[in-house]
């Protein structure tokens, strides 16, 4: 089944589903009690998909975006699953549409996730996503808390 994840992220302490299918839940939550302005969508609404998601960002950040590095930590079924950091803004040649931006700009921007890299076992997904502005992991410029609910195993 195909369908439309939307993240609206406006509201802070609230969690609500994003998207709901035969295959796949999502919810969101900000971890933080900081109102945010932050849009992500991506299409379609499957774990099944072998090629790829169309996505779309829109996000008014609050600082500057000189450095950011992001931390996913992934608990599957209670179980610690990832710990993955990425700098993606350094100051030098940098590359994503982010990077450079000041704080209140809006930043909006397209990208494709490829489906067929990471095949995801039925189960409980916890998400937990933080963008930083430094590299010492203190200065938290967005945290979001995402529960994945994947229904068929896509094996």
């Amino acid at each position: 089944m195909f369908g439309l994840f939307l993240f609206v992220l406006f509201t802070p302490g609230i969690s609500e589903f994003i998207c709901t299918s035969s295959e796949l839940e999502m919810s969101y939550s900000f971890c933080d009690s900081t109102a945010q302005n932050f849009t992500f969508n991506v299409a379609p609404c499957s774990i099944l998909n072998k090629s790829s998601w169309s996505s779309n960002l829109t996000w008014i950040p609050r600082s500057d975006i000189n450095f950011l590095k992001v931390v996913f930590n992934v608990w599957y079924d209670g179980v610690k699953a990832l710990h993955w950091k990425e700098v993606l803004c350094s100051g030098v040649d940098d590359r994503y549409s982010v990077c450079g931006r000041l704080k209140g700009e809006t930043v909006t921007t397209s990208f494709d996730i490829k489906g067929a890299r990471t095949k995801f076992p039925k189960g409980n997904y916890n998400i937990i996503l933080e963008g930083f502005s430094d590299d010492s992991e203190k200065n938290v410029i967005i945290c979001l808390n995402m529960t994945m609910i994947v229904k068929i195993d896509p094996f």
